[in-house]
């Protein structure tokens, strides 16, 4: 029976040079991880306010009464503070009690969502069009970073659809 006693393992020089390599990769790794993170959320924010829109349209048909998706924020073309979709029966503007259909919160810090035309709110009518005779249009910035912001483009017939083709101020 041979004993083998010899003990094995790594050397401190090996150790570091492992450190080292693994300190490079990520510091190489996380400015751009950051990025994906920002363009996750950027994404994120423009799906919840698109998927508002599509909702209000479809309950509009659906329901056959005026849909309304306002802005909670109650100042003029301003829409980061949040957003509510619901049924305005008594036409009278304001979210009465069994009226509201869904509700979603401010934005996260640094995001702005602005319109160029719809002062606070979008109606849609029961043929699932908006009630004005003009488009709309909402921008989403991340602290007016044109790299990733976003638009959201809502036409007489109602559809909105997203462009990446945006500039913030």
């Amino acid at each position: 029976m041979i004993k083998n006693n010899k003990i094995q393992g790594f050397t401190l020089l090996e150790l570091m040079i492992t450190v080292a390599i693994a300190a490079i990769l990520t510091a190489i790794g996380i400015p751009s991880f950051t990025g994906l993170i920002r363009d996750s959320r950027m994404t994120t924010s423009t799906n919840d306010f698109l998927t508002a829109l599509n909702y209000a349209r479809s309950e509009a048909a659906t329901r056959n009464e005026n849909v309304i998706v306002q802005s909670k924020s109650g100042t003029n073309l301003d829409w980061k503070d949040g957003w509510d979709v619901y049924i305005d029966a008594n036409t009278d503007n304001i979210v009465d009690p069994g009226e509201l259909l869904k509700t979603h919160d401010a934005l996260p810090a640094g995001y702005t969502l602005t319109s160029n035309n719809f002062n606070t709110q979008v109606e849609y009518d029961p043929s699932g069009m908006i009630t004005t005779n003009f488009n709309a249009s909402f921008f989403l910035c991340l602290n007016s970073d044109a790299s990733t912001a976003r638009a959201v483009i809502v036409n007489r017939l109602g559809r909105a659809r997203v462009d990446t083709a945006v500039t913030c101020s």
